[in-house]
């Protein structure tokens, strides 16, 4: 979150620069500094507003399309539609011809339009947006081959908290995703001096269909060869070939949850009778189905109670490595509470499938594909079923003449389906010493406390986990359809 800090000291000397905002002409000798007549010029095509008037409220100018030529983001308020609204464009660098218009969003703001701020870092541009007086929004973009990519997002709120009385201002709440690297970032904080109560770190696994072809740009699989989620016998590890986890993702079906992990391990051990001196990877699910995961239920008024110990919700499923020529993992499988008949039935139908990576015949880790039927956690059905029924019921209002009520498209609100869930690789380097083990988390875990999982999302058809917007679907789309498709 570096860019945050950045951007809130470029709306300080924005705010400066462009205290009453700028007509767009009176910026042309700073747009020569970057850019050549030709270019200037098709600004005109691209930004089509009265150049005369006084309306930039910010820009900032650098390569965040990855090609080496400067680019241009331009916040602009149009007075001949006067709202509380800015529209943002991102203008590329079109071979140093012209400007090539591949974002346009508007956003708003509470008191003046400078609470829209601009600025590139590297090669994302990030928009940050002040939405009310404890309420900020970030969002950062770059363009790879011609897409526009949702890179990472943050929000943070001091009044996020529901169960508080408002006037108690508690408790605040920020939430960094990191599109790309599937990094998640959420922290609760006392409002009064920004202490923190709840700080988790973690990895969010998007699953899509397993037919589903999802378009490139949005993520979804994991990697990490980092010390970060360590979270026990860093001394034991050497590098990252000792340990990490090169890949990891996840589906799902009608009936079942899909997970792939390969990890890199330059010794694999399995087969051993004694749990502990086997390499193994632990799965760990909590299928809490409350609004929020991290919070229990509590009175108005009174203080949130926050989920920090283990309930009923939470399940264990262990996978041993086998031994040499094995191809299926051993399978230990525990929960807080009973099994029902109907989950014990469900869990026989657990599979996996073991493989030992080998590069140039030697042995450089493994990968570990398994199978978990969704009633072994107690669901009826795919989650995502009643996600995609309820989303339907909620697209429109029916007709009401008594009550004045009119048939019209509500906003999708609901959440996406999601438990949480955190993988962890245990890593044994001598059989005979089991307990110098060093574990390797997809979250900050500790199995104790169900706040410090990560989480698992069910992405419904239709839907992403993040933000793509292909520049040249609209062309494609014209040639597709004048070849006949």
């Amino acid at each position: 979150m570096k860019r945050f800090s950045l951007i809130v000291f470029y709306l300080i000397l924005s705010a400066k620069a462009f205290s009453q905002g700028m007509p767009i002409d009176s910026l042309m000798d700073r747009f020569s500094q970057k850019f050549n007549k030709q270019m200037i010029a098709s600004l005109r095509d691209q930004i089509q507003v009265r150049y005369d008037e006084q309306r930039v409220w910010g820009l900032d100018i650098g390569d965040f399309s990855n090609d080496a030529l400067p680019d241009l983001a331009i916040s602009v308020y149009d007075i001949d539609s006067p709202t509380r609204e800015v529209t943002v464009y991102l203008l590329v660098n079109d071979s140093n011809k012209s400007f090539k218009n591949v974002f346009r969003k508007k956003y708003g703001y509470t008191e003046t339009p400078i609470e829209v701020g601009l600025t590139i870092d590297g090669s994302v541009v990030t928009i940050i947006q002040k939405s009310d007086e404890d309420h900020w929004n970030q969002e950062g973009y770059s363009v790879y081959a011609g897409d526009v990519m949702l890179i990472d997002d943050y929000q943070s709120n001091k009044e996020e908290i529901p169960a508080v009385n408002p006037k108690t201002k508690s408790l605040g709440h920020s939430l960094y995703r990191d599109y790309e690297t599937l990094f998640t970032k959420e922290t609760y904080f006392t409002a009064k001096d920004m202490t923190s109560v709840v700080d988790a770190r973690y990895y969010s696994f998007p699953a899509y269909s397993r037919l589903r072809s999802v378009y490139p740009g949005y993520g979804k699989e994991m990697s990490d060869t980092s010390k970060q989620l360590i979270i026990k016998g860093l001394d034991y590890r050497r590098d990252s070939k000792d340990l990490s986890i090169h890949r990891a993702l996840a589906a799902f079906d009608d009936e079942y949850l899909y997970f792939s992990i390969t990890v890199t391990d330059d010794a694999v051990y399995g087969g051993n009778e004694k749990l502990e001196a086997n390499d193994r990877v632990s799965l760990w699910f909590d299928t809490w189905q409350g609004e929020n995961r991290f919070l229990l239920k509590t009175k108005k008024g009174s203080v949130p109670k926050f989920r920090t110990e283990t309930d009923s919700n939470i399940y264990n499923i262990i996978f041993s490595a086998p031994d040499v020529g094995g191809r299926t993992a051993k399978l230990t499988v525990s929960s807080v509470t009973s099994l029902s008949d109907a989950q014990q039935e469900a869990g026989k139908l657990i599979r996996s499938l073991f493989s030992r990576d080998t590069t140039n015949g030697i042995v450089t880790g493994y990968t570990l594909k398994v199978r978990i039927p969704f009633a072994f956690f107690g669901f009826e059905a795919n989650p995502v079923t009643a996600y995609e029924n309820r989303a339907s019921e909620m697209m429109f209002e029916k007709d009401d003449s008594k009550n004045g009520k009119n048939k019209k498209e509500q906003k999708d609100e609901i959440q996406f389906p999601y438990m949480g869930f955190t993988a962890v690789v245990h890593d044994i380097d001598n059989p005979s010493h089991p307990d110098e083990v060093t574990l390797q988390a997809t979250s900050n875990f500790r199995q104790d406390d169900p706040t410090s999982f990560g989480e698992l999302r069910l992405i419904p058809s239709g839907k992403f986990y993040g933000a793509v917007k292909p520049t040249f679907m609209k062309e494609f789309t014209q040639e597709m359809l004048q070849a006949g498709y």
